[in-house]
């Protein structure tokens, strides 16, 4: 456990060796508000993987968990440069990034802005960027907003990451939610900050500027990002690679705990 410095912000990493063969490094980058802690048993089932990455690293993006919460509206361009910095203090040249959510966005920018540093990316349940992203519905964006005002889950809110035919269930897929929140708790102002970054986050035309393969993995039931999201990434990145999962939203890696050992796999076949 360790902090890297962007410019004036101290960043939180984790680093976990794997125990495989691989030689890649893996960084996994978390959606809005949550901090590393929200990856759960990830880190461990990817260092675990025979054909493993040899190390897995997670990073609380600025504001959210352990790292320093500057105050004002945050840039994607600017959190991207938080992930260089972590792979800087790590002695990292170049690393596969997965992330969920605002955190594939975080990954785009990263591959669009340091190209050489990034060797794959997986994208899941997220957004190309402005003005090629599909937005939610204005319904979808005001539940997105009030989350941070609610003091117990609900099940409308339940339905921005879990599918229709999972609701019932949701007491059993967030069990290990509010540990995780009452070490890490959902700021208000980190989530705004980082919803300004979300929300201005114009990629134009930096996709052209992406030269390693992507795999990009959405929800068929994603009420948040749209799955057409998925599409319009793959149509603007050259090498790669898209799947559309059925009767999963938005909380992919919560209902699939393979995706992203699976994507990883399709990466390398893409390399191959």
């Amino acid at each position: 456990m360790a902090h890297a410095n962007s410019g004036r912000v101290r960043i939180y990493y984790d680093v976990t060796e794997g125990h495989g063969s691989g030689s890649e490094t893996v960084v996994l980058l978390q959606g809005l508000g949550l901090s590393s802690r929200f990856w759960f048993e990830q880190p461990t089932i990817l260092a675990d993987m025979p054909d493993g990455p040899k190390r897995v690293v997670v990073i609380d993006n600025r504001g959210a968990g352990r790292s320093d919460k500057p105050s004002g509206r945050y840039r994607m361009r600017e959190m991207a440069d938080d992930v260089i910095a972590v792979l800087d203090a790590i002695g990292c040249e170049r690393a596969t990034l997965v992330g969920v959510s605002m955190g594939g966005m975080i990954a785009q920018r990263v591959a669009m802005h340091h190209p050489s540093r990034v060797g794959g990316l997986v994208l899941i349940a997220t957004m190309p960027g402005l003005p090629h992203s599909r937005l939610p519905s204005p319904k979808a964006i005001g539940l997105l907003l009030t989350l941070p005002l609610q003091k117990k889950r609900s099940r409308q809110h339940d339905r921005l990451l879990l599918p229709e035919n999972e609701l019932d269930r949701a007491s059993v897929h967030f069990a290990k939610w509010p540990d995780a929140l009452a070490k890490d708790p959902l700021s208000a102002s980190t989530f705004a900050s980082q919803f300004a970054a979300v929300a201005t986050n114009w990629t134009g035309r930096l996709h052209d500027k992406i030269e390693c393969p992507a795999v990009i993995v959405s929800g068929k039931e994603d009420i948040l990002i749209p799955p057409e999201n998925g599409a319009r990434i793959a149509k603007r990145i050259r090498n790669s690679h898209n799947v559309v999962l059925d009767n999963i939203a938005h909380a992919i890696p919560l209902l699939d705990k393979e995706v992203v050992t699976r994507s990883l796999r399709q990466l390398r076949m893409m390399t191959s």
